[in-house]
């Protein structure tokens, strides 16, 4: 199954001086069928990419609202959002 990814709305996140940390926060829909609020792109020390599906606290720590179990649809989702981030703000440090 290829879920189509559409950002909803993008907003950058990111603090002078750091080089890691959460870049921008996305609400996202799959297949226009689900819509997940609070998607965070995050930027390792390394420089490397990757996103973090909202969490919510429970007994046991922290856990993922939504679990994406695609590693296809992970990067999709990664790709669009930092994509939507270029475009809507023009942040070519982004590419």
């Amino acid at each position: 199954m290829n879920l189509k990814v559409e950002v909803i709305k993008v907003y950058p996140f990111e603090l002078p001086g750091k080089k890691s940390g959460v870049k921008a926060f996305a609400d996202v829909r799959l297949g226009g069928v689900i819509e997940i609020r609070g998607v965070k792109l995050v930027r390792n020390k390394a420089g490397g990419e990757f996103i973090q599906m909202p969490m919510v606290e429970g007994r046991e720590g922290s856990k993922p609202v939504v679990e994406i179990l695609s590693k296809d649809l992970i990067n999709s989702i990664r790709k669009e959002v930092k994509k939507a981030l270029q475009e809507t703000y023009n942040f070519s440090h982004y590419g």
